[in-house]
């Protein structure tokens, strides 16, 4: 509408809905399965390390990177699963592009951060290994 001075431009932008190849699609299945079992020791790691053992440095360090590994597992598979929903009924989505958008960017800094976190732990334990046999 140039008459009012404003355009609108969502009607000259066509969005079409992109289809993964299915290769490419049973590849973020099998992606979502590790990622899942993945969850699933991790959780388990978190429980023994948390409740059942006594507390030293190395079983914090290990918590804490298993705690940073679930963390990074369950953002993947979220992240993931995002990417299959959109192209499995994007045409329902239209409306909903933006904040699928500010979801991918949030999710993805998420998951850098936490795979620093994760570095930096195992960087930490490593550290404090070879101080002990020192």
């Amino acid at each position: 509408n140039m008459t009012a001075g404003s355009v609108d431009y969502r009607e000259n932008i066509e969005y079409e809905c992109s289809k993964l190849p299915y290769k490419l699609e049973v590849f973020t299945g099998v992606c979502m399965g590790i990622s899942l079992c993945g969850l699933v020791d991790n959780g388990i790691i978190m429980w023994f390390l948390g409740f059942h053992v006594k507390q030293n440095p190395f079983t914090i360090y290990t918590l804490h990177l298993a705690v940073a590994d679930f963390s990074l597992l369950l953002l993947f598979f979220l992240l993931l699963l995002a990417v299959l929903t959109l192209t499995a009924i994007c045409s329902y989505l239209y409306n909903f592009i933006s904040h699928y958008i500010d979801f991918l960017v949030l999710v993805e800094f998420l998951c850098h951060f936490f795979d620093l976190v994760s570095l930096g732990l195992l960087t930490a334990l490593s550290v404090e290994q070879c101080i002990s046999v020192l």
